[in-house]
């Protein structure tokens, strides 16, 4: 009896090897690449390390509480064009302000409006970017979540790379509007896999907001793999945005890494609202003196929806703070997981950081996994982390209701205020497209 049930493990073991197998083979054979000599050799590493690298599975311990059956599951079309109708006009047309747009994984320059981006800044392909420093820049694009040591995915989109677009704001330049990247899905057939990459490098004393907004329309089945990294260099301040509205049958895995210098600050705020699964990976080395990093995380989800935020910041030099919020508001058989992770090296001493996790469960069958972690190797630190679960408070719910509101009226307004907090700092046309999405959610 022993024999035949491990014949059978290792029997469903196989089957589950060659599933992941075909599903890689699919992704590497639907490649859109351009020819681009300087990505030659970047993408040839990436093909070979991904070949060698063993598929996520639960066996790892970052992929352990996310299940990637239905990833693995499926199978991709090559994206030929980019011609219409894709029925994104309407999500389009509402942005503001400067947007570059792409497609199904394809620059949109129909779709991309940049006449009003400030004439010193520069927005696109690395091979035209005129500071002609490549070398370096694919060195740090290398580095951290989104590089090799980002593990599986940011490898995968490497080997699948077609182009990498730079936003580049110069030193000195203080910039209020913010500024649209948008990755759009929208294919009604097939299925396609968009391995999209983002470098964002904040000039000296600059200040300026970025919104990297993901996007699809209703029912559109596809693989949404991006890695961005951002660079803050010495006085910069950047508000940084990620906004997941992907459609309803997708798959989102980002991938992000920031490196902070000298007396920078960083606010990073995200909310995820689509996909199927969705996963963000969210990497900072505070690399300088002085630095902030403020990071504002909102996850909700319904249905059968997987949600997960990892992330970990990480203290190098002395004299900084960060601060983490993290949301997850959960009904009907959603999963929710965060891990989040601070670290305190050697020598960082007088470091000042937070972390928080909150979890509103709506419903009995919905799930979290919560798993805030602190790694101290000072002593000259204030640390602390947290994380609370509870469903709406009854006392509350009994006050509004004896005011006269409906017991369903009274459960909007609690939901929406645990919520808001998070969403205050957005623009407020995102915050009006937020608002939309969550009353479909109650």
């Amino acid at each position: 009896m022993y024999n035949q049930e491990k014949k059978i493990n290792c029997s469903s073991f196989q089957e589950k090897a060659d599933n992941c197998g075909e599903w890689l083979q699919s992704i590497l054979s639907a490649r859109n690449q351009i020819e681009q000599t300087y990505l030659d050799k970047w993408r040839k590493v990436g093909v070979n390390l991904i070949k060698g690298m063993p598929f996520p599975s639960k066996l790892d311990e970052s992929w352990r509480l996310t299940p990637l059956d239905k990833i693995y599951g499926m199978r991709f079309s090559k994206i030929d064009e980019i011609n219409g109708p894709f029925d994104l006009d309407d999500q389009l047309e509402s942005f503001s302000g400067p947007k570059i747009v792409f497609i199904n994984g394809i620059y949109s320059k129909k779709c991309s409006d940049l006449s009003k981006l400030n004439d010193e800044l520069f927005l696109g392909e690395l091979k035209d970017y005129p500071n002609k420093d490549i070398d370096n820049i694919l060195e740090f694009l290398s580095k951290g979540e989104s590089g090799i040591n980002g593990g599986f995915f940011p490898t995968l989109n490497m080997a699948c790379l077609s182009e990498i677009y730079v936003l580049s704001i110069p030193p000195q330049i203080k910039i209020e509007t913010p500024i649209n990247v948008i990755y759009a899905g929208s294919n009604q057939s097939e299925i396609y896999a968009f391995n999209q990459r983002l470098i964002v490098i904040s000039g000296e004393n600059s200040k300026s907001k970025v919104i990297e907004h993901h996007i699809g329309t209703d029912h559109s089945n596809y693989f949404d793999n991006t890695a961005v990294s951002i660079l803050l260099k010495e006085k910069s301040i950047l508000d940084f945005f990620l906004v997941n509205l992907n459609s309803n049958k997708s798959t989102f895995i980002s991938s992000i890494h920031a490196e902070i210098k000298e007396s920078s600050r960083l606010n990073f705020s995200s909310i995820s609202l689509g996909g199927l699964f969705s996963r963000v990976n969210l990497g900072v080395d505070i690399n300088g003196t002085g630095c902030e990093c403020n990071i504002k995380g909102t996850s909700i989800a319904s249905g059968s929806q997987i949600s997960d935020f990892h992330s970990r910041i990480s203290h190098n030099l002395p004299n900084s703070q960060s601060s983490q919020l993290q949301k997850i508001l959960l009904s009907d058989k959603a999963h929710g997981v965060f891990a989040g992770k601070i670290q305190v090296q050697h020598g960082a001493g007088n470091t000042n950081s937070d972390q928080l996790c909150k979890t509103l469960l709506l419903s009995p069958s919905s799930r979290i996994d919560a798993l805030p972690i602190l790694e101290i190797n000072n002593e000259d630190v204030k640390c602390t982390h947290g994380s609370t679960v509870s469903d709406l408070d009854e006392n509350q719910m009994f006050y509004l209701q004896s005011r006269g509101i409906l017991k369903n009226e009274a459960k909007k307004l609690l939901t929406r205020g645990f919520v808001n907090e998070m969403i205050s700092g957005f623009p407020d046309e995102i915050k009006s497209k937020i608002a939309k999405r969550i009353e479909v959610f109650m």
